[in-house]
């Protein structure tokens, strides 16, 4: 009869051989021989595991470790299985094990990573998976880990390159369909199409692929071919993010009522999830349902993942009920848009008898300094006096029943200060010469650190033909990163940058108010000239922010608002030649 010595090196050999089944009877043979073999015990759990045998491979994986447990490869599948079944905290402590008990191991630390995530830990698994590299920088698992956490912490850039690396060491479908997810996010959708279809070449039943490429499709606005992939990642056993995936996809598209209903699908699997929630706001919002959109965008408060986190008080929030004789902290929480878009409601609230304490961004205190109703403005990161309530700007919507149908939408409600209005007005020539025709203020980009700034910002070269209308005087309003396309652009005789002049958002309201119209793209300036009461025309994308709503070419939170709405995803020519149609009827009509 063979040895036990000789047993172990039949079972590689027929590894090797890929004789799978039966390294298994030998490992079996081996365990009924010598019962406390904590090698042969885990190869028949890892073998069972392959084969899909979890519990059988659970309980194997458990007595290699009693019967050894300092040895950090059976502590190190252990955690594996129990990530694979949701016990992320109890995986985390065993992978942290393994690692302690071979600190020159990369296994541990690349396989850890995953379980931060689940935990909501990227930052954390970006960590574990560098100090994986760090003792073997080929390590396949380690690459892959490290852009996925990469990802997640919106990092593109290094999560593109590094998910590239993990394809040249192990270009599995795996690999490719990380690559594929991290190019979409950068909006390098042939490079992205083209990595997704080489994984789903090697495993063309790989959901995660399908869904990544029916992501990529919706986000190119290819409706047909994302549905399309979107059914064929379903048909392939849909994974515990298909619902939440195609939720985003379907909002991507427009289809507002289909991503809520998959939102509701998602949700349903994972009803705590306060990041789903909020996105379902989203879609509510978008498609009109601004009820129960606004009661699902409060869970903004409950979702760790928020960048920046939340702010706790020890005051109870205002929810309506009758502040008279209390003092209120409202307060910014989000953009500088939205802050102005709010700021409508600061006056209902002091109407109903609560003192209000104005918190805003430093930046727009002096916009905010002529609120109605404000009895103390204050800057962030200035202190706070003393309150009973507090309320965010975001949540006054949710507070007084907003519907499309009714909006405060009495504008203006914002008044550009005395002083600066006189200034500009001198400096922008009214009443000076002969009639020149409309003063036009132009905006092209927003901030481009918001995750969708590229695909709502038109950029000056799309917007460029604008600007040959004849018998109109254009101001450039730009600020930010958006201002070196003026180096990339040839400008006529026409137009004016005042971006260099404009100290402050005080100023940018003194010179929208003595415009005649603003053209912007979705940013703070449309914002502040619809606030304003100033004729405004936004250049929206094809599936815009919530606030914009669905076909219609107004908005009810700006009367003075009109809306041109991309027709496909990244193409602006349509909507520059519909105002620029528009504004030259404009020309003959002043």
């Amino acid at each position: 009869m063979a040895t036990i010595a000789e047993a172990y090196r039949i079972v590689l050999q027929l590894l090797d051989a890929g004789r799978r089944s039966d390294a298994a009877r030998v490992c079996i043979s081996i365990l009924e021989a010598e019962p406390e073999s904590a090698l042969a015990a885990n190869l028949l759990g890892v073998l069972y595991e392959e084969a899909g045998q979890k519990d059988r491979a659970w309980s194997l994986f458990r007595r290699a470790v009693s019967c050894q447990p300092q040895v950090s490869a059976f502590q190190s599948n252990v955690a594996n299985v129990l990530s694979q079944n949701e016990r992320f905290a109890t995986a985390d402590t065993a992978y942290r094990h393994a690692a302690m008990l071979e600190p020159e191991a990369a296994d541990p630390r690349a396989n850890r990573a995953p379980t931060l995530r689940a935990l909501g830990r990227p930052a954390d698994a970006a960590e574990s998976c560098r100090g994986a590299l760090v003792l073997d920088p080929s390590h396949a698992n380690a690459l892959h880990n490290f852009s996925d956490a990469l990802l997640a912490l919106g990092e593109l850039e290094p999560a593109a390159r590094w998910a590239g690396r993990a394809v040249a060491v192990r270009p599995g479908a795996d690999a490719l369909s990380l690559r594929g997810a991290a190019l979409t996010a950068l909006h390098r959708w042939e490079e992205a199409e083209s990595s997704l279809r080489a994984a789903l070449r090697l495993s063309p039943r790989a959901a995660d692929a399908w869904q990544n490429l029916g992501a990529l499709l919706a986000k190119a606005g290819r409706d047909a071919d994302a549905l399309a992939a979107f059914a064929e990642a379903a048909a392939a056993g849909p994974t515990t993010s298909f619902d939440s995936q195609h939720a985003t996809a379907l909002l991507a598209l427009g289809r507002a009522g289909e991503a809520a209903s998959a939102f509701d699908r998602a949700l349903a699997a994972r009803p705590e999830d306060a990041g789903l929630r909020w996105n379902r706001a989203f879609a509510r919002l978008l498609g009109g349902d601004w009820t129960r959109g606004w009661e699902d965008f409060e869970a903004r408060r409950l979702d760790d993942r928020a960048a920046p986190p939340w702010r706790p008080f020890p005051q109870p929030v205002w929810s309506g009920e009758d502040p008279a004789g209390r003092t209120i902290l409202l307060y910014a929480e989000q953009g500088f848009g939205d802050t102005i878009q709010m700021l409508r409601y600061v006056p209902l609230v002091a109407a109903r008898g609560a003192r209000v304490v104005l918190e805003v961004q430093p930046a727009l205190r002096g916009l905010a300094a002529g609120v109605e109703g404000v009895a103390v403005l204050v800057a962030r990161g200035e202190p706070l006096p003393p309150f009973d309530l507090e309320c965010p700007l975001m949540s006054l919507p949710r507070v007084f029943a907003t519907t499309p149908d009714h909006v405060p939408g009495v504008v203006p409600y914002l008044r550009p200060d005395p002083e600066r209005l006189a200034r500009w007005r001198a400096e922008l020539g009214e009443g000076g010469g002969p009639a020149v025709g409309p003063r036009v203020g132009l905006v092209w980009a927003g901030n481009p650190r918001f995750p969708g700034d590229r695909l709502r910002s038109p950029r000056l070269a799309a917007l460029r033909p604008l600007l040959d209308v004849p018998g109109v005087r254009f101001f450039g309003l730009q600020m930010g990163e958006g201002r070196a396309d003026l180096e990339r652009v040839a400008m006529p005789a026409g137009f004016t940058d005042l971006g260099p002049r404009i100290g402050d958002f005080v100023d940018t309201a003194a010179i929208i108010a003595n415009l005649d119209l603003v053209i912007s793209s979705c940013t703070a300036p449309a914002h502040l000239a619809g606030a304003l009461g100033v004729p405004l025309w936004l250049a929206l994308p094809r599936a815009p922010d919530w606030r914009w709503l669905l076909d219609r070419e107004d908005s009810p939170w700006y009367p003075t608002a009109r809306l041109f709405r991309q027709g496909r995803v990244g193409d602006w020519s349509d909507v520059a030649e519909r105002m620029r149609a528009a504004l030259a009827a404009l020309t003959r009509t002043v």
